[in-house]
């Protein structure tokens, strides 16, 4: 893939991302959505849909609400369509070397959302000390400004990612085909949903899902019965 479409699709990328945490959310960024809409982009729809679908049953109940960010399954979505399409005609395998590449920048596109969120706090606290006539001219342009901001910071780290993901694929991408190996990344795409299917069922069922995060937390003790009752 050339450098002009790399940049094209790091834009792309970006503005898809600004519904995680920037603007919205209207569930555009969530990876059933942006995974099948992200492919179509790349050319390769089926691409998008099988690795939204994962993405998505994986992480289901992952969303920025309130002052919480949580790992970013976007950004693990984009980059793992865009390594997935870079060969016109990619196996199943492919598309498991591309997801296994993505998910650790889920918590580094974390991590910059959080130092965004700084950044954009202390503009905002700038805003604030502006006189009362310029106070809604400030709040616009500070609005506008952090969107603007996200955007480019998004694609800039997306064009990066996208450039050094793509020599790192030149070399992963073939070695595993016609070898135990392809067959086991190849029964991952199936293995894969059916874990997220039981990640989804637990959200469902479960009275607190989010322990599933955290299996090392104490049980609450159990009520002891009145023996006047």
């Amino acid at each position: 893939m050339n450098a002009h479409k790399l940049i094209v699709a790091a834009m792309w990328a970006g503005l898809l991302s600004l519904d995680f945490t920037a603007c919205g959310p209207f569930m555009i960024s969530q990876p059933l959505v942006c995974g099948p809409l992200f492919g179509w982009l790349m050319g390769q729809v089926a691409v998008g849909v099988i690795v939204g679908g994962i993405v998505q049953l994986l992480w289901m109940d992952l969303s920025p609400v309130g002052v919480g960010i949580p790992y970013d399954s976007t950004a693990t979505t984009l980059l793992a369509v865009y390594w997935a399409t870079l060969p016109e005609h990619g196996a199943l395998s492919q598309v498991v070397i591309a997801l296994i590449m993505a998910v650790p920048f889920g918590f580094a596109f974390r991590w910059l959302d959080q130092f965004a969120r700084r950044v954009n706090t202390h503009a905002m606290h700038q805003v604030a000390r502006l006189p009362d006539e310029r106070l809604a001219l400030g709040l616009w342009a500070g609005i506008l400004g952090g969107v603007g901001w996200s955007w480019v910071r998004y694609t800039v780290v997306y064009g990066a990612l996208f450039g050094a993901g793509q020599m790192a694929w030149n070399r992963l991408a073939y070695f595993p085909r016609l070898t135990p190996i392809d067959q086991g990344l190849t029964m991952a795409v199936i293995l894969l949903p059916v874990a997220g299917m039981g990640v989804t069922l637990e959200l469902f069922l479960s009275d607190e899902p989010e322990g599933r995060w955290a299996p090392w937390r104490a049980s609450k003790p159990a009520k002891k019965e009145d023996p006047l009752s």
